[in-house]
C-alpha cells in the first residue's frame, strides 16, 4: 500500500484494509496473493482477446485489473513487512 494507507495505483479503491492484512496467517496471505495474481491475468486475457478495446465492457475491464493488482501490491507488502516468502 501507498503512503499514508492510500492505494499506490490513483484513483483505485483498496481490497483490503491495512489491519486486515496484518491480521491473516501467512498461509491464507500466499492463497490471496495466488488469487489476485490468477484473477487479474485471467481478466487481462479477456481484455485481449475478447472484448473491443473502445467498449464500455472494456473499461471495466480494466477497472477490475486494477483493482486485483492493486490488491496483489498490498498483498506483497504485508509478505515483505513480516519478512514471508511466497
Amino acid at each position: 500500500m501507498g503512503p499514508a494507507g492510500r492505494a499506490s495505483i490513483p484513483g483505485v479503491k483498496s481490497m483490503y484494509d491495512a489491519p486486515d492484512l496484518a491480521a491473516m496467517d501467512p498461509l491464507v496471505l500466499m492463497k490471496n496473493l495466488d488469487h489476485v495474481r490468477m484473477t487479474s491475468r485471467r481478466l487481462s486475457y479477456i481484455l485481449q482477446q475478447q472484448v473491443h478495446l473502445y467498449a464500455p465492457e472494456a473499461n471495466q475491464l480494466r477497472e477490475q485489473i486494477d483493482l486485483y493488482v492493486e490488491a496483489e501490491r498490498q498483498i506483497e507488502g504485508e509478505m515483505a513487512r513480516r519478512r514471508i516468502r511466497a
